[in-house]
């Protein structure tokens, strides 16, 4: 008990800075501002859970919540009667369970993890299981969860370089944490073998693969798809080239490259899409300077443009379908790479640059399975598009890849749905799951 009250004092020590950063983001950032009363502890107040089980699943963003969907579907497929409650913590995340998971009984943001809040939103929800997405081991939340009788999961678990550094810092704390699950379903040897460093029970720890390999992408709406083939002019045969979720820095790199592979795909048009949504003004901007006829996509303008913005929420999955070549953001600049996965769906080749530490192990298989290539500058992701662009058959030779590579790795949201299927019902023991081993 020690861990918890170090914790919880801690907490209590740095409340006043922690609410000054709370105003400084409400005040000046105009962040944390959706949901304010959820995360103080008010969230939905609902009735007693049904027979088979209520879960209180949380994915932290829109990435998260892409698995989480995966994983309740198959869980509806298993038993429809299970109720499932969805909470996020930021607006992109929230927006996604509203398109994903229209079936929640509850939708909400993550309350703070101090005792009160994460008490009073527990009361209010009444799961049977809490299922932490990932990496959101909180430990105020699974804490209180088993003290009130319910199961615990953690499912699709990774612990990314970022995250991992800053957690061996605290390895008593996520000790305590990690002892607080029934079980944990995670992705890769390399997740497990960092889960165990930080004081995962061994007997309690699978790894079952990415459930993000059998994720649902709906399609675009048609007019939205008649919008952008006429401002791009996709049906006269010119090929797009989506550069997805880019951060500061990687655009400049990625305008450079578009310029320089016109001289071999002279028709290319680009669609670009800031990872966050208000830097679309200023990504404008920098693409209008250097003399592309450009616009934003929500845009009254009708007319075509040799670069289009992307500038609204939850439509770059599906944007992905009109590609020829994707380029995933976040890995030319140091973030540590973005989800691959969505353009894989769509049979496209996909680029990505160096820094892919946040995804290492998914873009290692896609690399080693032919279905992805990565570069490391401007130059060669230039040529990299070129090729694509070019070449029917280095382009066939790379989606047939990514398909096979997909098959190879469906299966684990079945098995995360089934462990949390065997935990959900009311009143009965937690179950514990094999010894760490592949699927």
């Amino acid at each position: 008990m020690l861990a918890p009250l170090l914790y919880n004092l801690l907490l209590l020590a740095a409340s006043p800075l922690l609410l000054l950063y709370l105003g400084y983001r409400l005040g000046v950032q105009g962040k944390s501002r959706q949901g304010l009363g959820e995360r103080w502890g008010g969230v939905p107040r609902l009735g007693p859970p049904p027979a088979a089980g209520r879960i209180w699943v949380h994915a932290v963003s829109a990435g998260e919540m892409v698995a989480a969907a995966a994983v309740v579907r198959r869980l509806h497929e298993l038993d429809p009667k299970i109720e499932v409650a969805v909470s996020t913590t930021t607006p992109a995340g929230r927006q996604q369970a509203e398109r994903l998971l229209p079936a929640a009984v509850a939708r909400f943001y993550f309350p703070f993890d101090f005792l009160p809040c994460t008490l009073a939103a527990l009361l209010r929800i009444r799961p049977t299981v809490v299922c932490p997405i990932e990496t959101e081991i909180w430990p105020n939340w699974l804490w209180l969860a088993r003290v009130l009788g319910c199961r615990a999961a953690l499912v699709n678990g990774q612990f990314a370089d970022k995250g991992f550094r800053r957690a061996r810092h605290a390895r008593p704390l996520y000790r305590w944490a990690l002892h607080r699950l029934n079980a944990l379903h995670v992705q890769t040897a390399r997740a497990a073998e960092r889960a165990l460093f930080l004081g995962a029970p061994p007997e309690r720890l699978r790894v079952a693969g990415n459930v993000k390999f059998e994720q649902t992408i709906s399609a675009l709406p048609a007019e939205t798809e008649a919008l952008l083939r006429r401002r791009l002019e996709l049906d006269s045969g010119r090929p797009v080239w989506v550069a997805g979720s880019t951060h500061p820095g990687e655009e400049d790199q990625v305008l450079d490259a578009f310029q320089q592979a016109h001289t071999c795909a002279p028709e290319l048009v680009l669609l670009l899409a800031p990872r966050h949504i208000e830097r679309a003004p200023d990504v404008l901007a920098a693409v209008r300077a250097r003399g592309w006829s450009a616009d934003r996509r929500s845009s009254t303008e009708t007319g075509p443009v040799e670069v289009l913005v992307l500038d609204t929420m939850g439509e770059l999955a599906a944007v992905y379908a009109l590609a020829s070549v994707v380029f995933v953001g976040g890995s030319l600049a140091p973030i540590g790479g973005h989800d691959i996965l969505q353009p894989l769906f769509h049979g496209r080749p996909v680029l990505f640059g160096p820094h892919m530490h946040n995804q290492h192990d998914l873009a290692r298989l896609a690399l080693d399975s032919g279905a992805a290539l990565q570069v490391t500058d401007a130059r060669e992701l230039a040529a990299a598009v070129g090729r694509v662009c070019t070449d029917v058959c280095f382009c066939d030779d790379l989606a047939a890849a990514g398909r096979l590579l997909l098959a190879d790795n469906a299966g684990a949201a079945r098995a995360a749905a089934e462990l949390l299927r065997s935990l959900a019902r009311p009143g009965m023991s937690g179950g514990r799951e094999p010894a760490l081993g592949a699927r």
